[in-house]
């Protein structure tokens, strides 16, 4: 009777597997709301559900027999998910930042390498002969010739790219807070840091595999203990970052506000001067009259519709006016109505916590670094200043 061993790497992979498929069913279940961003991070979960099956099936001898004797043509699959979880990371973290976030036409686009990549195979493996198929996998010559090592090259070099195009919308996200909100404390969002961090450098260690396999086609000799050892780095490292993950999942993970893409990337002026002008004097009217700015939830979608306005015509119209953000032009008037409670007599009835709550600030620590910012010393040193002249 024959028995079936596997190794400690084989049986990494399955545990590998079957985490991906549980977090994915996980999520699915629990996503009540029916969440873009959720949905995309289980197709993100499912590829590298296929991409641990495929290297599986291609390097476990076990697997690959079993493989064999379905069918040839199912081998690589799963090696399509290198092509596709790279920008289905990068939707995700657009579709979690971006309240305005939508798939367009344009988005198809990011399916070409994979499309091209299809093409090259259908030529070198799927139109072979089933004994021509057998052949290239068991002796897996075809994993180390020109036209698949530099599609396969291609694929880890983009997927890179895509993860730390995700780690700079995160990293631009507090800069575009200020243009909708008028206070930053909006969420933790260190651990989606953590997260693409993880990603990053998974994925940064397989395009050094690539790399390796790349130099050795160009000199002509393959160091297969040294790429034995990088790839099974990469299975034990992608391993600890989805269980980093997983951990992130329970402990970690919360919510935090949205900006609208639209706001983000405008940098074309729309509005006419007459029509800035018009704007201004209204903005103005309703934060000096009705102190709209006092709301310490007050967002330029709130503003806009007091104003009647776009939230776009409204941001334009405090870019290119007032120069500055929204963050910055609501603090403003609050720092101004600050400093005249700060200042009339009887002030020292007042708590600073009472001041910076009735001026709309909802962190006393952010009113002292705003105020400082502005005025060069805190509430407190600036209320003793005026007590002091006004006892002289």
């Amino acid at each position: 009777m024959d028995t079936i061993l596997f190794n400690f790497h084989d049986v990494l992979m399955i545990v590998t597997a079957f985490e991906c498929l549980l977090f994915a069913l996980l999520l699915f279940v629990t996503n009540k709301e029916k969440s873009i961003s959720t949905y995309l991070f289980i197709a993100f979960l499912l590829c590298h559900l296929l991409i641990t099956l495929h290297e599986l099936t291609f390097w476990g001898k076990q697997f690959r027999i079993w493989m064999l004797h379905i069918s040839p043509n199912l081998f690589f699959a799963g090696s399509y998910a290198y092509f596709l979880d790279g920008p289905i990371l990068y939707f995700f973290v657009r579709a979690l930042i971006y309240k305005d976030f939508s798939f367009k036409k344009i988005h198809v686009i990011h399916l070409l390498p994979a499309a091209l990549y299809f093409l090259q195979m259908l030529f070198v493996f799927y139109l072979q002969d089933p004994a021509r198929q057998t052949q290239l996998i068991e002796s897996q010559h075809i994993a180390y010739s020109a036209p698949y090592l530099y599609f396969e090259a291609a694929g880890r070099y983009l997927r890179f790219a895509y993860a730390v195009a995700c780690l700079a919308l995160v990293y631009n996200y507090r800069t575009q807070l200020k243009w909708e909100y008028a206070h930053l404390n909006h969420g933790d969002i260190n651990w989606l840091k953590v997260m693409l961090v993880g990603f990053i450098s998974l994925f940064f260690w397989d395009t050094v595999l690539l790399t390796i396999k790349l130099y050795s086609l160009l000199v002509g000799h393959f160091n297969l203990d040294l790429l034995n050892v990088v790839g099974l780095g990469s299975y034990y490292l992608n391993f600890t970052v989805l269980n980093v993950l997983i951990f992130l999942k329970f402990t970690s993970l919360t919510t935090f506000a949205k900006v609208n893409e639209e706001l983000v990337n405008d940098t074309k002026k729309n509005s006419l001067d007459g029509e800035d002008k018009a704007t201004a004097k209204l903005l103005i009217q309703l934060m000096e009259e009705k102190k709209l700015y006092t709301d310490p939830n007050i967002t330029v979608d709130k503003l806009a519709e007091a104003a009647n306005l776009t939230p776009k015509m409204l941001s334009q119209t405090i870019k290119y006016t007032f120069h500055s953000n929204f963050y910055e032009f609501v603090n403003r008037y609050r720092i101004c109505e600050s400093k005249r409670l700060l200042s009339e007599q009887g002030s020292a009835d007042k708590s600073i916590s009472e001041i910076y709550h009735l001026v709309g600030f909802n962190s006393k620590s952010v009113f002292n670094t705003c105020f400082k910012r502005a005025e060069g010393v805190t509430p407190s040193q600036y209320r003793d200043k005026f007590a002091i002249t006004s006892e002289a």
